[in-house]
């Protein structure tokens, strides 16, 4: 088993897990496609000709669990990661009259400032497409919302956190926190992940469990998801009404909800575990080659 030293060590393996995981999903991408191509000649992930829509959200679903699954694998077989250091349990107390909708408020903030960052540098964001019901509706709902807020919170906020977190919550919230923005290679979903993986992390920190960033984490995904499908298929006034109504009303919500609860002795750095700056996860050579990696890798994409 790796001996994982400090703040350097564990932030250099948590960037190895990173990368990993980029690995793992373009491996297991290829591998699929290539099955499928033999199945289906020409044939692949990306161009299913002759494959149903609902097996081919099966199998994408299946490559974004297996890519998450083999780098935290390798974290439980190799490092001091035990499953209880990842608090897959029950919460100490916490509010979710609070915690959701700031944490609305902060993603969607995030959505607005990544909207503007990409009409200001001119990139263009990639569409996306919904069934317009049934099986496929159902089951792109499951792969989009309830998996990733499954799958993400077990590897980011409970293994990598859980592997920064002697280190100090600082340390586990940020560190944690960048990989998760980067690895979405796109700079609207990056910033907003980021934002949310922050108070996520604190979350996390917070209540002694990962269990609520999940439940505010598929909320999130479900209101994107909301959001799209109305964008496609409702009367355009009303898609616009909707999507207006949740990027400027949460994030407006939540700022009178941190005044209101600081004013009453609020501190977020409250119940937080002492440590290093967060900073120092950057004296990783391996983590600091990753930051650079990724942001290099997104660009080129």
């Amino acid at each position: 088993m790796a001996r994982v030293r400090g703040v350097r060590g564990a932030a250099g393996v948590c960037a190895l897990a990173a990368i990993l995981y980029l690995l793992a999903r373009s491996v297991l991408t290829l591998l699929v496609s290539g099955i499928m191509g033999l199945i289906q000649p020409g044939a692949s992930l990306a161009h299913a000709a002759g494959f149903g829509e609902v097996g081919v959200i099966l199998l994408q679903t299946l490559v974004g669990i297996g890519a998450l699954a083999l780098p935290l694998w390798w974290l439980l077989c190799s490092t001091r990661l035990q499953i209880k250091d990842m608090r897959i349990m029950i919460p100490t107390a916490w509010s979710p009259g609070f915690c959701l909708p700031v944490f609305l408020g902060l993603a969607n903030a995030g959505n607005l400032l990544g909207g503007l960052l990409c009409r200001i540098f001119g990139v263009e964001q990639p569409g996306a497409l919904l069934a317009g019901g049934g099986a496929e509706l159902f089951l792109q709902f499951v792969s989009l919302c309830l998996v990733p807020a499954v799958t993400e919170e077990l590897f980011f906020r409970g293994a990598l956190q859980g592997l920064l977190r002697p280190s100090g919550s600082a340390a586990a919230i940020f560190g944690t926190a960048l990989l998760f923005g980067l690895l979405h290679l796109d700079l609207a979903q990056g910033l907003t992940a980021f934002i949310s993986a922050v108070f996520l992390g604190w979350l996390a920190e917070r209540s002694g469990s990962i269990l609520p960033g999940m439940l505010l984490h598929f909320v999130n995904n479900a209101l994107a998801f909301l959001t799209l499908y109305l964008r496609l298929y409702a009367p355009a006034a009303a898609a616009m009404a909707v999507e207006l109504f949740i990027l400027l009303f949460f994030p407006v919500f939540a700022v009178w909800l941190i005044w209101h609860a600081r004013g009453q002795g609020f501190r977020f750095s409250a119940g937080l575990r002492p440590g290093v700056d967060a900073l120092n996860v950057f004296t990783s050579p391996v983590y600091s080659a990753t930051v650079i990696f990724l942001v290099a890798y997104a660009a080129l994409l």
